[in-house]
């Protein structure tokens, strides 16, 4: 049976290094990458290639390890095909993906990580070891369901991400290291993420890390569809 929570978190979390890109400096970029994940002293490692077209937000991941999976995410469309199997999955959300921990950032190509796009607003802001800590809290009308995002920024990088709760407490965070330079956009090339309960007790731990970027090329699989002649299951949520 297919699990469908596990295989979202993958091009979810997959996509964490989004946050960095300004789509004025590129239009398209695919890196290798390898994931580790720790949930209930079980680790599972997934390895493949990622495809992120700037001017449509769209991305396409490969997984090659453990298993052959494409996967294709835009807007609210979460699409999942198994090319050995010929089996595909199509995910239809009421709004956008929702991320696990970043949902509110993940408007990459906007001004302020997106947040203002959906309706966040600047709060206080703060300096702490160099540095520069912004709050930004939910809409109104979403503070039942949004907490707080939290950005650290240094050196014009994005050095972390923590989500709140509603109520206050740590839901995830996130830490981007190893950055690398393209124009004037630092993508990290590693990334490190929590995700917690409600007594701060750790759920899942990941680790994320990019190898071989490549800017601006013209790889056919940027624009990968699944082929016509298998039959997708929808399934709306």
């Amino acid at each position: 049976m297919v699990n469908y929570r596990k295989l979202l978190l993958l091009i979810l979390y997959s996509i964490v290094f989004i946050p960095t890109i300004n789509a004025n400096q590129l239009t398209s970029l695919s890196l290798e990458f390898t994931r580790e994940v720790t949930e209930q002293d079980k680790t599972e490692h997934l390895a493949g290639i990622l495809h992120y077209d700037v001017k449509e937000a769209r991305v396409v991941v490969e997984v090659t390890e453990p298993i052959q999976q494409l996967m294709i995410v835009k807007d609210s469309v979460l699409e999942i095909y198994y090319p050995v199997e010929k089996q595909a999955f199509r995910f239809i959300a009421e709004g956008r993906i929702p991320l696990p921990f970043i949902e509110s950032i993940i408007q990459s190509t906007q001004a302020e990580y997106g947040l203002t796009a959906i309706g966040y607003t600047l709060g206080k802001h703060e300096i702490v070891d160099k540095i520069l800590y912004t709050h930004w809290h939910p809409p109104e009308k979403a503070k039942e369901e949004l907490g707080t995002v939290i950005l650290g920024m240094s050196d014009e990088k994005l050095m972390t991400a923590e989500v709140k709760h509603p109520k206050g407490y740590i839901i995830a965070k996130s830490d981007y290291q190893n950055h690398i330079k393209f124009g004037n956009n630092y993508i990290p090339m590693k990334v490190v993420s929590s995700t917690y309960g409600t007594k701060s007790e750790i759920l899942q731990q990941e680790q994320v890390i990019y190898s071989n970027p490549q800017a601006n090329t013209k790889n056919p699989m940027i624009n990968f569809k699944i082929p016509e002649s298998i039959s997708v299951k929808v399934v709306k949520w």
